[in-house]
């Protein structure tokens, strides 16, 4: 167990169990907690690599180009679910903490009735206006068909997608964690096969590809959908469902920092997708050879970035747990550890990049020699510090851990928001270059703001520390 000179222990609490939180070595700790917020991250970005393969390999690179167009609609959509989804699970467990389990169970429904909504509203909006979309996500004319295609076949799926991403938070607040992970699971394994068996035997095409995604959805969600019909805090009834003004207030104040960010991830992918179509058409390389390019290279970039995610989520509760119970040290203690395995696979990103870009490019089909020169430079240029990218996550769940979310919202936007400035300015002086030269430049500069902020803030810890002594 840790000795902090800010840990204080009364006669009271040593007749008390020793929480692990506060006495396991925070290693371990860390391993336990984060394992499965990182198996549930990795879920999201396999779910996009895998098609992004396999429409690689049997379409190529236009209907890699094409799924990068619709990629900001996982953000459209994202942004409105973890508006509803936070709020309602969040306030769920306040309620179920202070034994109100009726009320709990009212917060529920409304979550669960609020992602339905949502994602219907959201379905009928592409359908119904699908050219606009694509064109506004930056689609160029070789592209158009083949994004058209799959937009619309992947609408549909919007519903089912918010009631699986919200269904699971609640699950995992009802205290089953490990069913919430096998509904997400058993979408992604069921979009694996069906991938392949509508691509290559079938040869259903793009629209196979987006079939077996919404299909993968429908499974996950009915999943999910049968456990929310028996939690484990009680029934849910026809009057849980209800929702009234106070109540949805509720559900949005808490839900509103994360939408934000959500939403602007959501402008910065419409102005990289469209930077990167309108300057890449005046390059050597091609607007349709820019966009596929950095899609894939995107998509593998987010299978390191999830574990970084996870692990920064999973390390919350022991620094939560720390710091209310004013053991500072261990608080530092695990930030300090999280940060260095953000390092670490950082740093692993990075020597894949450069050590096997071939292979990389070989995994999602093949492509024009401006599509192959361009992902090569995305690789080595736009993801040149992607070693310091961890460092947003993390400092974003320190703040949050340590009671300061309005810093933590701040790091969380400060990336988009710069990114999209520097996207603005940079290609309008250098064209394509500038494109691929703000990648590095946002990561720097996040990263030194975000260190200054969490260095703050330990500084003021050990201040407060001393005025316990």
């Amino acid at each position: 167990m840790d000795k902090s000179p800010d840990l204080h222990t009364t006669a009271d609490s040593m007749e008390r169990p020793v929480n692990p939180l506060a006495s396991e070595p925070v290693g371990r700790l860390l391993i336990q907690y984060a394992v499965p917020s990182i198996l549930s991250t990795l879920m999201a970005s396999l779910y996009n690599m895998v098609d992004q393969m396999f429409i690689g390999q049997r379409i190529g690179f236009l209907g890699n180009a094409a799924t990068t167009v619709a990629y900001p609609l996982t953000f459209l959509c994202g942004a409105l679910t973890i508006l509803f989804s936070n709020g309602s699970s969040v306030n769920f467990n306040i309620s179920n903490g202070r034994g109100e389990k009726d009320k709990a169970l009212s917060f529920a429904g409304a979550g669960i009735l609020l992602l339905i909504a949502e994602g219907t509203l959201t379905a009928m909006l592409v359908l119904c206006f699908t050219p606009w979309f694509v064109s506004f996500f930056g689609a160029t004319d070789q592209v158009r068909p083949y994004a058209m295609t799959y937009m619309r076949m992947i609408a549909p799926g919007l519903p089912f997608l918010a009631l699986t991403s919200g269904g699971t938070l609640l699950i995992r607040s009802d205290g089953s964690p490990r069913y919430a992970l096998f509904c997400s699971l058993s979408g992604v394994a069921l979009n694996f096969v069906l991938d392949y068996l509508f691509l290559f035997p079938l040869g259903m095409g793009i629209g196979g590809a987006a079939a077996a995604t919404v299909i993968g959805q429908i499974v996950s969600a009915l999943l999910a959908a049968v456990y929310l019909l028996r939690f484990k805090t009680g029934r849910l009834e026809r009057k849980h469902f209800a929702l009234d003004r106070d109540k949805l207030r509720q559900i949005l104040s808490i839900g509103a920092p994360g939408s934000l960010n959500q939403a602007a991830m959501l402008v910065m992918n419409l102005v990289l997708n469209n930077s990167l179509a309108y300057y890449g058409a005046l390059s050597v390389y091609g607007g349709s050879e820019a966009l596929a390019g950095a899609g894939i290279v995107t998509k593998v970039n987010f299978l390191f970035y999830s574990t970084i995610i996870g692990c920064s989520i999973g390390g919350q509760p022991i620094m939560g747990f720390n710091y209310g119970a004013r053991n500072y040290n261990r608080v530092k203690k695990t930030a300090s550890l999280i940060y260095r395995y953000a390092f670490f696979i950082g740093a692993l990103e990075t020597a894949v990049f450069f050590l096997f870009p071939d292979r990389i490019l070989t995994l999602f089909g093949g492509g024009s020699e401006g599509y192959r020169a361009f992902a090569f430079r995305y690789m080595h240029e736009f993801m040149a510090l992607v070693v310091l990218a961890g460092v947003l996550p993390v400092s974003m769940n320190v703040m949050v851990s340590i009671k300061k979310p309005l810093s933590g919202v701040l790091i969380s936007l400060s990336k988009q928001l710069v990114l999209i400035l520097l996207l603005l300015f940079l290609p309008r002086i250098l064209g394509i270059d500038g494109v691929l030269l703000a990648g590095p430049c946002a990561d720097l500069l996040v990263a030194i703001a975000a260190f200054i902020l969490v260095r703050s803030a330990f500084r003021q810890l050990d201040a407060n520390a001393k005025s316990f002594l």
